[in-house]
């Protein structure tokens, strides 16, 4: 069936190409273009059709010949709408194909024929093809201005589709200056406009663009996050594409923080999309990010396996590129294998297909600049002729506007002088009438104003007893908020009562410090210890929520803890954090299919073993920080908090040992202080803190906390406290 369509389209395209040429060689008869008119311009129509079905086939060649043959057949109907949009695809073809000058020129038709038209719909759109061009070159200030423009033209229209295309372009430029910020504001900017207008597919994109920004800022947490939300529109919309794209992306990142296990699960899912989609360039980019993970992993065998993969793929699609990657990868494979022959034949193609394309490269850029230094010219030649004559034309209009001044001045001064004369006898004969009205009006108004001054008096009343209303509410108000405020520093009282004493601290650890600040008297955050002989546990955990609901969470946490370690005697600090789980979920009945809690805290556990001076530790939601020897390690924990929503049948942690060595420090803290934010609304930041630990680790424990409490309040300003701050730094 697809192939009997093929041939039909074939056959169609051959029929209208042929047709074309009869058109051009008939134009020598008058009588036959009269008669053939109707019949031109529906061939027109549908040829045009049918370029955009083969453009959007991608099938470039075709409709690039199909182009050049009907633009004669629309400038002979004089169809310059037709013609614009014939221009336009032509230009975005040359773009596809690299060729800028060409789609300069291109679309500079085009933009020429909507300015004729007065269609600013049309001229913002080729603005934005113009600026693609140049961003394509590198160009990037000239691609800005024509994204402005085209920006500026669609918020004057309020074409809300327009304005999110151009804010993404603009952002796609400030990311390759590398201006992250710069380019999430204008990425942000277009997602707001792609929810207001509830488009799934240009959500799915921005969410995709903000995924790599985060990505190249290395704050890859939010990068996967956004990765994630644009492969579930992606998912929903069968994007294969953008789902395949969004597979890899966040393989790559798992690839980058070593976390192996999720990078081969998401790249293998990549790889099985592009071959269902069928694109064998997508298939070479998974098989290249596979090879680089099997080498990452020490297995050479599958990376020369995968590498050759997107080698031969490469060929077929005749990918240089791809090619020269694919070689010089299998060349540094057989190179760690000590297979010094197959290294040097890979690394010789890979220097012969480099060389290739640095040959056609340079070719290609003198001549892209010899067709843009013409370009250019044409254009300077054709601005000044266009100055010339809008001289013309503005002194031509000048003079107008004179005399139509001129006749307008003389036309009202007339008006004026016969407007005066009226007024003037029909104000003379009604002064008399006027004035016996003002009289009426006059004593109509005192009366009025009797009346209203009843009615103040009548309000002040009411106003006076409103008032005393009032007070009395405000004294009741005042009692009630001081009668809250005495119970809540009563529960401060009691929570302050559960935690850790100095004397406690002091006695278990050569040197430490604990920085707790509540952000609402209470606080959602707390630190627990506990000894059981030779073994001492310490924990900082982060409660859902702060204040009073954060406090009694932390009661909960301290209860249970308790009951685990010192009751229960469970020492393994990843079952004691699954135990904490099902505790958890068990008081606040979040198995039950009513529940409406869906509180849960974020752990970090160490056990510490003082004969051994062996660390256990064991996360949910947070991280591990450890210095030795002036060197910080950030060990990372599981990312699933303790209690709340579960999905899995049964909920697992994972254990992870440590040798210390003299004078090491431990740091476990909630994400209080790196969510920090300064008066430009920045986060302190996870980097910022881990080297400002560095920076003071040599330091004792009582002089790192005011450097850390010192280093807060010149952060935060004169900003609100976002959330409560529990540190706890230990000195082995």
């Amino acid at each position: 069936m697809n192939r009997f369509l093929h041939c039909k389209s074939i056959s169609v395209l051959v029929l209208i190409v042929f047709h074309l040429s009869c058109i051009s060689q008939e134009e020598d008869h008058p009588k036959a273009q009269s008669t053939r008119y109707k019949e031109d311009s529906i061939l027109a129509e549908r040829a045009i059709y049918k370029i955009d079905s083969i453009y959007d086939c991608e099938d470039f060649s075709q409709a690039s010949l199909l182009i050049d043959k009907t633009i004669p057949l629309c400038e002979k109907l004089n169809f310059p709408e037709q013609l614009a949009r014939l221009y336009k695809t032509k230009g975005d073809i040359y773009i596809s194909n690299d060729n800028y000058i060409k789609a300069l020129e291109a679309l500079s038709t085009s933009l020429e024929y909507y300015k004729k038209l007065n269609d600013r719909k049309g001229i913002a759109d080729i603005k934005n093809s113009i600026g693609t061009a140049y961003r394509f070159q590198g160009k990037y200030p000239t691609a800005l201005e024509y994204y402005f423009e085209s920006l500026k033209i669609n918020q004057s229209i309020s074409y809300k589709q327009g304005i999110s295309g151009a804010l993404n372009n603009i952002g796609i430029v400030y990311l390759y200056q590398k201006d992250f910020d710069k380019a999430l504001e204008y990425y942000f900017n277009s997602l707001k406009i792609g929810e207001e207008l509830n488009d799934e597919e240009g959500i799915g994109v921005s969410y995709l663009n903000i995924g790599g920004a985060y990505q190249k800022k290395k704050e890859y947490d939010k990068a996967i996050d956004y990765y994630l939300k644009s492969l579930a529109i992606s998912k929903k919309l069968n994007n294969l594409d953008a789902i395949g794209v969004n597979y890899n992306e966040i393989g790559s990142i798992y690839m980058e923080q070593n976390n192996l296990q999720l990078a081969k699960s998401f790249l293998l899912e990549a790889l099985k999309t592009f071959v269902k989609l069928g694109s064998k360039s997508r298939q070479t980019e998974s098989y290249l990010y596979l090879g680089q993970y099997f080498f990452i992993d020490k297995n050479p065998e599958q990376s020369i396996l995968h590498f050759t993969k997107a080698l031969n793929l490469a060929k077929e699609t005749g990918s240089k590129e791809y090619c020269s990657n694919a070689l010089l990868k299998l060349s540094e494979v057989c190179e760690s294998i000590n297979n010094s022959k197959s290294a040097l034949k890979y690394y010789k193609e890979f220097i012969s297909i480099r060389d290739s394309i640095f040959n056609e490269e340079n070719t290609k850029q003198s001549v892209q600049a010899e067709l843009l230094y013409q370009f250019e010219r044409r254009q300077e030649i054709f601005k000044v002729l266009q100055v010339k004559k809008d001289d013309i034309f503005l002194e031509k209009v000048k003079r107008q506007k004179i005399f139509r001044n001129l006749l307008i001045l003389i036309l009202v001064l007339l008006t004026v002088l016969i407007v005066f004369i009226y007024s003037a006898l029909r104000n003379k004969k009604k002064a008399n009438i006027i004035l016996a009205i003002q009289q009426n009006e006059i004593l109509e108004k005192n009366e009025e104003l009797m009346q209203q001054q009843e009615e103040i008096r009548t309000q002040r009343d009411e106003i006076e007893k409103k008032n005393v209303i009032l007070e009395n509410s405000k004294q009741i108000i005042a009692a009630k908020s001081e009668r809250i405020i005495s119970s809540i520093e009563y529960a401060l009282t009691i929570q302050q009562a559960i935690l850790p004493k100095e004397e406690q601290l002091s006695e278990l650890f050569k040197d430490q410090f604990v920085i707790f600040l509540p952000k609402d008297i209470v606080s959602g955050d707390f630190f627990w210890i506990s000894s059981v002989q030779n073994l001492v546990f310490a924990a900082v955990i982060d409660c859902t929520g702060h204040g009073v609901p954060g406090s009694f969470m932390s009661l909960i946490g301290n209860t249970i803890l308790n009951q685990i370690v010192n009751e229960w005697h469970t020492h393994d600090p990843s079952l004691i954090l699954e135990y904490l789980h099902q505790k958890i979920r068990k008081s606040l009945q979040q198995d039950e299919s009513h529940s409406k809690s869906h509180a849960s805290m974020d752990v970090c556990l160490i056990k510490i073993n003082r004969n051994t001076s062996r660390v256990t530790f064991a996360g949910a939601n947070r991280s591990l920080l450890i210095i030795q020897d002036g060197k910080l390690e950030r060990i990372q924990g599981d990312r699933k908090s303790v209690g709340g929503f579960q999905r899995e049948s049964r909920r697992y942690y994972t254990n992870h040992e440590i040798n210390l060595s003299n004078n090491s420090c431990l740091y476990l803290a909630t994400d209080g202080f790196i969510d920090q934010m300064n008066s430009e609304k920045r986060k302190f930041g996870q980097k910022q803190f881990s080297d400002l630990l560095v920076e003071n680790c040599d330091k004792p424990m009582s002089v790192q906390k005011e450097i850390i409490l010192n280093m807060l309040d010149k952060y935060r300003g004169d900003e609100e406290q976002i959330d409560d701050i529990c540190i706890l730094g230990l000195k082995m």
